[in-house]
């Protein structure tokens, strides 16, 4: 027996290979085609971003800003929350 590979044998796999990959991709790319989203409108990406920065303004005070809520409860900031637990956690 014989430890080589035959061209025979060797031509033949490698185009199957090449062309099961080939196949693979066009099927994925005969796939993806209907499917593309649309482009967004130049203003409603700018309309998507401003309440984006509505929303990261709100919370930003949320978490840095004294306040009381309608109930009466206190707000405070997140960082001097902080220092009160661990003043207490000391204690």
């Amino acid at each position: 027996m014989s430890d080589q590979t035959s061209n025979k044998s060797f031509f033949p796999t490698f185009f199957g290979c090449l062309g099961a990959i080939l196949i693979f991709a066009l099927v994925i790319f005969l796939a993806y085609l209907p499917n593309r989203p649309e482009p967004v409108d130049q203003s409603v990406a700018e309309a998507r971003q401003a309440n984006a920065d509505e929303a990261r303004a709100a919370g930003l005070s949320k978490i840095t800003n004294y306040a009381v809520n309608a109930d009466g409860s206190v707000q405070i900031p997140v960082d001097a929350a902080m220092e009160l637990v661990v003043k207490d956690y000391e204690n």
